[in-house]
């Protein structure tokens, strides 16, 4: 019985998660809508520049596919489990899409359909993993933007208002916290040494190598816009082109961290013309900005594309393995019938 249920709940996540696709792709054909009149389509005439174009888009899916080989790993540092590479390419690839739906919250639970999918694996272990995933990337992001253009980040900063009715709002929501806290400590003591117990496995070393990563991936995000920045006549020196990848991972987190934010439209295009209006030619920023998030779009599909491609190839070669079961069934039946004659 408990089998039929998990079928049904497989189904169900599986209509679930066709049905955010479809919307998913809705509000990126009306986002690309959008900005169409902005886009500068004369640079696809050029052979050149549209191959440089379309690589770098290809490298943007690239990116997508080892952040999730990398999130991959961190659900097995906490698990102990490791999910089949096809599930979890097939899996963070289509759940990364779905960022473009507002509120963002089908972005993070997406993810749990690896849970489903996979025996023994709970969903308080990917919700770990999705949190610890989130905070190494948020700190490679700040620290790759601290470190690129530090004056423009600490500028920005400082730029940030807050208002008397937000302090106040901020305030009364800590001592309703502090309250909630006290009054059940008990079952949150519960829950923390549970919290332990799952997080046991994690190394600081563990925990070092997937931060690592993220960096390296933070990195060629970065570089991405700048060459795209520079395919499109920008022209740039070495430390000018250090300083614009770090006001890109600044623009990045202002709009991950901004809620409404639909992949932190708006918000990324704001903080780079704050800084940069006056340094670059604007309308080449511009039209950079706009085609960056084309490619960006692009690359976010093709990593979906070849993970589909991959899942498949993944299923048609487990269909051709021979299973190990039948042997032992073979030789079960053999000795049957000898023990018979």
């Amino acid at each position: 019985m408990s089998f039929l249920k998990r079928m049904n709940i497989k189904k169900l996540a599986s209509w679930a998660g066709s049905l955010l696709m479809v919307v998913s792709l809705v509000f990126i054909g009306r986002r690309i809508f959008l900005t169409s009149d902005e886009v500068d389509w004369s640079v696809f005439t050029n052979p050149v520049i549209l191959t440089a174009l379309i690589s770098i888009a290809l490298l943007e899916g690239v990116g997508i596919l080892m952040t999730a080989l990398n999130y991959r790993a961190m659900v097995a540092n906490v698990s102990g489990i490791k999910v089949k590479y096809a599930l979890a390419l097939v899996v963070y690839s289509v759940s990364n899409l779905y960022k473009f739906i507002p509120g963002g919250v089908m972005y993070v639970l997406g993810r749990n359909k690896m849970a489903i999918d996979t025996d023994g694996l709970s969903h308080a272990k990917v919700g770990i993993a999705t949190f610890l995933e989130g905070a190494t990337i948020a700190i490679a992001a700040i620290t790759v933007a601290f470190t690129f253009s530090f004056r423009h980040t600490v500028y920005y900063l400082q730029q940030i208002e807050f208002a008397a009715w937000l302090l106040i709002l901020i305030a009364t929501v800590l001592v309703i916290l502090v309250c909630v806290a006290v009054y059940f400590r008990q079952k949150l003591h519960k829950l923390w040494l549970k919290l332990k117990e799952d997080t046991k496995d994690l190394r600081p070393l563990v925990m070092l190598r997937r931060l690592l990563i993220a960096f390296i991936l933070i990195i060629l995000f970065a570089f991405t816009f700048l060459a795209t920045l520079m395919l499109l006549g920008q022209e740039v020196t070495f430390r000018l082109g250090i300083t614009i990848m770090g006001l890109y991972m600044l623009s990045w987190v202002a709009g991950f961290l901004t809620p409404g934010a639909p992949s932190g439209l708006g918000v990324r295009e704001a903080v780079m013309l704050m800084f940069m209006g006056d340094t670059i030619n604007a309308t080449v920023l511009v039209s950079a900005m706009v085609m960056h998030r084309l490619l960006t779009v692009t690359g976010d599909v093709s990593a979906y594309g070849i993970a589909l491609v991959f899942a498949r190839i993944a299923k048609m070669r487990e269909k051709n393995t021979p299973q190990e079961a039948e042997p032992i069934a073979t030789y079960e039946a053999t000795q049957t019938e000898e023990n018979e004659a």
